[in-house]
């Protein structure tokens, strides 16, 4: 009796002790919304996974969606265009091509054999964004509500010459003060992966004349030639009065 009183004890504390599960990983992209790029740009997808410090990944495959074909991307691709960076998680396409576009799938498992996946659509930036210059010193870029992958990179050129001076560059480039870098043509090029764009400020190189000073100085001139044109008159006949017989 005492030992089957003693294996019932050992099967209650066996139950009362708590046991570990391991959740399950989940995967996403940083942005939800689908992503536009350029041709002949560069695509960067990076997926982020959420897990246990305990829980473990086995393997990281992607793959490409495009109508009824599904194109496994990872492992098996012999584009050199393609590459795989921090453990896979991070894909890289350089030269972006019109077959590029589409769905792409990057799919988790973990080492109990089960699978997370998560899926994001790349569309074609057909149009470029439109761009001016705002005040002669910001470069604004109208993407249309568009979401890229990147951030873009604004260069700014003064007559031809590219500014380098950090103090003339605001922004993170995006404005220019022009009090550091004065000129006569403006070019502001802004390159990301929705493609370059370029946009131009030219100021005049005419000073403009006041709008009252021009009136002003013709009635002077015309002044000026009427009283020189009666003096000469004036001249004129009084020479030709002394002349006359009385």
């Amino acid at each position: 009796m005492g030992v089957w009183r003693q294996v019932w004890i050992l099967c209650f504390m066996i139950t009362m002790i708590p046991v570990s599960l391991h959740g399950r990983i989940s995967v996403n992209f940083k942005t939800g919304q689908p992503l536009y790029v350029a041709l002949k740009n560069t695509l960067v997808l990076e997926a982020v996974f959420h897990k246990e410090p305990e829980d473990k990944i086995d393997i990281v495959s992607w793959d490409r969606e495009r109508g009824q074909e599904s194109v496994r991307i990872s492992g098996t691709t012999q584009d050199q265009r393609i590459s795989f960076q921090k453990d896979d998680t991070l894909l890289r396409i350089t030269n972006i091509s019109e077959h590029d576009f589409g769905i792409y799938k990057v799919t988790v498992t973990d080492s109990n054999g089960e699978q997370q996946h998560n899926s994001i659509e790349v569309r074609m930036m057909e149009k470029p964004p439109k761009v001016s210059i705002t005040h002669m010193l910001e470069c604004v870029v109208d993407t249309n509500n568009v979401v890229q992958w990147d951030t873009p990179q604004f260069s700014w050129f003064v007559d031809g010459v590219a500014v380098t001076s950090q103090t003339a560059l605001l922004a993170d480039g995006r404005k220019l003060n022009i009090s550091e870098v004065k000129g006569d043509n403006y070019t502001c090029v802004i390159q990301s992966s929705l493609g370059k764009v370029t946009t131009h400020y030219e100021t005049s190189k005419e000073t403009p004349t006041p709008p009252n000073s021009l009136p002003c100085c013709k009635g002077l001139i015309v002044t000026g030639v009427t009283l020189a044109a009666l003096f000469v008159i004036c001249v004129i006949l009084l020479k030709r009065s002394r002349n006359w017989p009385l």
